[in-house]
């Protein structure tokens, strides 16, 4: 590489970095997941506690604690801030645009280099779970590390080096999130080996140093904690990881094709190109040697595949993205001809779709003049109409780079590059104007109007119901009354943290002057008949907050 390709190189990095860093810092945590996992890395820093995760003060065994130690480190560092929560995931997010840079370079060549990071960024799924807290980008990227290391493991003559590396890179997966940090890329090999009858790769897995590094890396967490709390081990590998997946336990019952419209519109604008690539890799005749095309393309499609459990949520195929980019980057690199038009024409018929949903949410009583329902909570259509001038933004954005990448068709290199750079400030809009909706998806603001009566107040209770950001903004716990939800099983390890029902709950209200509870709007009724004394403090569609008269 010349110094004036690293130069160029240099300089694209850093604007890829300042667009992704926006939007990091300035919205507010929305519940369940960012506030839930902003609050247990906040509870951590202030408690010390290293090795017991606590939501709302109470045990939270629910998934192991890379990112939790992570997000502390962040708070200590940034105090308690929107940035520090979620400054773990967006570092990882960017890791892993610029790990697709040199796993495409080492795998498929210079070509393939450059394109895969401006398809990983330009992908809008990818783009925006990487600036929104939660477990699953960490997760990704980390697979995505150890997959990639695997594969230059399988052409390269320092195959220990880079296992060594892949041993590692699927420890901190799976201290992210679990078992599917081995699961996934170990059945892909299985996959790979029982559909082309090589077993060369298992000759190079070093698979004794490998689990011995894997099991330092993760096996004193689990013994400390155990150790605090012998019970959490059945918990955590029976009731989270093998009942989550084989069993509707959690709730979260899609139908069959849940993850099709997620991973078409996800995949937007390169879903053709990615789509195409993933089938010629994984038909095309790739000889006798060990392909990654072919082994990225199964580990893709098996990512999808097992999302498809009892229990499904739309992030669970965000693992199956950078190795898409990766055989994108590849497919257009081999490709003869000018780029193909399809990201162009995607960008712009998305710019299409953007404009015709600001104009709805902005003007509501448009649709239903024609009979038609969005369904808005009459509160929010103010904060929807907000959001609808970023919309309307994003439009234009899709429509004029979209436009423009179509004119630079016959130069591939400039036409792909508006299209990443469209697609990535489109992504950026859309998720900075969902901060008009915070009022009705963050305690954010509640804690600002009331602070001075939530700081003052002696306990806070939160009746059969739990405001997932309302903790860390507030900097205290609340004590739940009458509601476990998630944290049932921290409950049976240490039940004082709550109280079980109303009726225990009566008497223990009646005596506590300063204290202030937070109730769903039909529980208010429901206690104001039963002679609860209260008195409202403030009410919307969502929540009421009361205090003792």
């Amino acid at each position: 590489m010349n110094p004036g390709s690293i130069k160029t190189c240099g300089v694209w990095i850093i604007l890829l970095a300042m667009i992704w860093s926006l939007g990091l810092g300035t919205r507010a945590l929305t519940r369940p997941d960012e506030g839930r996992y902003a609050e247990i890395g906040r509870e951590m820093a202030v408690s010390g506690d290293w090795v017991t995760p606590h939501l709302n003060g109470i045990p939270y065994y629910e998934k192991p604690p890379l990112q939790y130690w992570a997000t502390a480190l962040s708070i200590d560092l940034l105090g308690p801030t929107p940035l520090a929560a979620r400054l773990w995931t967006g570092l990882l997010g960017f890791l892993g645009i610029l790990a697709s840079a040199f796993f495409a370079r080492r795998l498929f060549g210079t070509e393939a280099g450059w394109r895969a990071p401006l398809l990983l960024i330009g992908t809008f799924y990818y783009t925006a779970l990487g600036h929104i807290n939660t477990l699953d980008m960490g997760v990704t990227v980390w697979m995505f590390l150890a997959v990639g290391c695997f594969l230059l493991a399988q052409q390269e003559s320092s195959s220990r080096l880079w296992m060594t590396l892949a041993w590692g890179a699927a420890a901190a997966g799976f201290m992210s999130k679990g078992l599917m940090a081995l699961a996934l890329p170990g059945a892909t090999l299985v996959l790979y080996t029982l559909f082309t009858r090589d077993l060369s790769p298992w000759k190079r897995l070093h698979l004794f140093p490998g689990l011995l590094l894997f099991l330092l890396l993760t096996l004193p967490w689990f013994w400390l904690a155990s150790r605090v709390h012998p019970e959490f081990l059945w918990f955590f590998f029976v009731h989270e990881q093998f009942d989550r997946y084989t069993t509707t336990l959690h709730q979260r019952v899609e139908p069959v094709w849940y993850f099709l419209p997620i991973l078409l519109v996800g995949l937007w604008p390169w879903t053709l190109v990615a789509l195409r690539a993933t089938g010629n890799a994984l038909l095309r005749n790739h000889g006798r040697h060990f392909s990654p095309a072919r082994f990225l393309a199964i580990y893709a499609l098996f990512v999808v595949f097992f999302s498809l459990s009892g229990s499904k949520l739309p992030d669970y195929i965000l693992p199956a993205f950078p190795a898409l980019a990766l055989l994108g980057a590849r497919q257009l690199s081999v490709r003869p001809g000018p780029f193909p038009l399809s990201p162009p024409l995607l960008l712009a018929l998305g710019g299409a779709f953007f404009g015709v949903t600001a104009l709805l949410l902005a003007f509501p009583a448009l649709p239903e003049s024609l009979g038609w329902s969005l369904g808005m909570d009459p509160d929010m259509v103010m904060g929807y109409q907000g959001f609808s001038a970023w919309i309307a933004a994003a439009a234009a954005v899709s429509l004029v780079l979209g436009y423009l990448a179509h004119r630079q068709r016959a130069r591939p290199a400039h036409s792909l590059k508006t299209v990443a750079v469209g697609t990535l400030l489109v992504t950026q809009l859309l998720i900075s104007g969902s901060n008009t909706l915070a009022d009705f998806q963050s305690g954010a603001a509640l804690a600002r109007r009331l602070a001075p009566r939530f700081a003052a107040a002696s306990h806070l209770y939160s009746v059969n119901t739990y405001d997932q950001t309302l903790d860390f903004y507030l900097q205290r716990t609340v004590i739940p009354v009458a509601y476990q939800d998630e944290m049932a099983f921290g409950l049976s390890l240490e039940p004082q943290h709550a109280i079980p029902t109303l009726k225990e709950f009566r008497p223990l209200w009646a005596a506590d002057l300063g204290a202030l509870a937070i109730l769903p709007p039909p529980l208010y009724d429901v206690m104001k008949n039963q002679g609860f004394p209260m008195r409202i403090l403030f009410r919307d569609a969502h929540r009421v907050i009361v205090a003792r008269t």
